[in-house]
């Protein structure tokens, strides 16, 4: 079977006092974030069935189909951080699935991409589930958590500490954070 499914699911995010807009997706999407899903192998959907609590949860899904679903689907919001010291919890299901030939990857996350005022990405967390191949690594930028397994579990950091994981980033630049939900696909 060649192809590859991705979903990402999201009970809520809190960042410090509740700097995110609609972080628990109470309200319409419209409300505080932005979405891509530019393809028919995809989408992001908000629906109280997702967890079997009553609360509003998101999904953002690609399904690949024989190389057809190469891409991306994201939901995600720019968060203006008056100071860093402020703490970051999530609670997420990952899931990611290929099959195929050697050259597939796929992978879902919850991404931090840390921006200075001029927008410019300084380094990135990603609190994930990926395949084989995925460019996601470990380095003085990019700092990976991985999902020990597909069930819902909540991560929660001091964004300040989080940023000691990133040694080419100076937290004292860092002055916004795009809060990403997003899957994506290569070869699938």
């Amino acid at each position: 079977m060649k192809g590859g499914i991705i979903l990402t699911l999201i009970l809520g995010v809190c960042f410090g006092s509740n700097f995110v807009v609609n972080g628990d997706f109470e309200d319409s999407l419209a409300v505080g974030w932005t979405e891509y899903s530019p393809s028919s192998y995809g989408y992001i959907a908000r629906s109280t069935t997702y967890d079997p609590d009553s609360d509003y949860e998101v999904c953002v899904y690609r399904q690949g189909t024989g190389g057809l679903g190469t891409g991306y689907d994201k939901l995600y919001q720019i968060v203006d951080l008056p100071i860093t010291n402020l703490d970051f919890s999530i609670k997420l299901k990952l899931y990611a699935y290929e099959s195929g030939n050697g050259s597939n990857w796929c992978g879902a996350a919850c991404a931090l991409y840390y921006r200075d005022t001029n927008d410019v990405l300084l380094g990135v967390t990603r609190i994930c589930r990926y395949t084989g191949g995925t460019p996601w690594y470990n380095s003085s930028t990019s700092h990976i958590i991985v999902a020990s397994d597909t069930n819902w579990h909540t991560y929660t950091f001091n964004i300040e500490q989080e940023l000691q994981n990133l040694s080419g980033v100076d937290p004292a630049e860092v002055a916004k954070v795009t809060v990403t939900l997003i899957d994506t696909a290569y070869n699938c």
